[in-house]
């Protein structure tokens, strides 16, 4: 890939599913979706019921195992991942803190959107297929957004302005080298114990890659 040839790291992103310090905050709506993806408009041409309009929004708010582009002073150019169980532990989060209805503009904290409930949240994999983006990565999050304000989805989601979903939230960096070699360590540990079976040594081994 050409982010290998260039030598550019890999940060995985993580969370702590149980702790208070990480985890998504906000979805925002965004001209420029870091995962490139645009959303889908549900508009009053197809209806729940005859007098009832959809405008729903639908798009990927995280792939999985998918690198995005950063640049900073500290690191330079980089690449963030997230891995499979980091998208579903922070989709969990994300509704365990009851954040699901926290939208804003751009990622700006003083553009927050009122009347915008999230209808809709899952994981794409063996479970779940999209129709609408077929060819995503397996562990990726999908969500819909019903926009209850008219003159909002009249006025500024059909002009055109935005165009998709990034996340926002406090994440832990860990380098994909790093995760390399702790997934090393670990599946020596266990071959190397001598108070498991064969097979719960391969049971245990095939849970970590």
């Amino acid at each position: 890939m050409k982010f290998k040839e260039k030598n550019i790291p890999i940060v995985y992103l993580e969370i702590d599913k149980d702790g208070n310090e990480t985890g998504v905050d906000t979805i925002s709506f965004v001209d420029r979706p870091a995962v490139e993806i645009e959303w889908h408009l549900f508009n009053d041409k197809l209806k729940f019921a005859k007098d009832d309009k959809k405008r729903i929004v639908t798009s990927v708010v995280m792939l999985a195992e998918t690198p995005i582009f950063r640049q900073s002073e500290t690191l330079g150019e980089y690449f963030v991942k997230f891995s499979e169980d980091t998208v579903l532990n922070m989709m969990m989060k994300y509704f365990k803190d009851n954040k699901i209805n926290r939208v804003n503009e751009n990622h700006n904290p003083d553009r927050m959107v009122d009347n915008v409930i999230m209808v809709e949240s899952f994981i794409v994999g063996d479970r779940i297929e999209s129709k609408i983006f077929k060819d995503i990565p397996s562990g990726s999050w999908i969500a819909s957004f019903y926009i209850a304000d008219e003159d909002y989805w009249n006025d500024v989601i059909l002009s055109d302005a935005f165009s998709g979903f990034s996340l926002e939230g406090s994440f832990e960096e860990k380098f994909e080298d790093e995760l390399v070699e702790k997934i090393y360590d670990d599946v020596l540990a266990i071959l190397n114990s001598d108070d498991l079976t064969d097979e719960e040594k391969e049971i245990k081994i095939k849970e970590i890659i």
